[in-house]
């Protein structure tokens, strides 16, 4: 198991959320969209601090500072 923040994948990568450490508004805003452990994440672009990102077949647009939350697991990539 190899953990990174979703920040930290590249454009076109995908992991599997593990966890998510913040505070309880983080984890509302994000559990509000699908972003919950257990699921599938994929990077779609990035425009300066944003991502796109698709998870669930629906696509969104979060900050760096709330993708910094989100810990993936991109141990089974590559």
């Amino acid at each position: 198991m190899s953990l990174i923040p979703l920040a930290m994948l590249p454009e076109g990568a995908k992991g599997k959320v593990v966890n998510i450490v913040g505070g309880i508004g983080a984890l509302r805003k994000l559990m509000a969209m699908g972003i919950v452990p257990g699921k599938e994440i994929r990077v779609l672009g990035r425009r300066g601090g944003a991502m796109l990102i698709s998870i669930n077949g629906t696509k969104f647009v979060i900050g760096r500072g709330l993708a910094m939350k989100v810990m993936v697991d991109v141990g089974k990539e590559g």
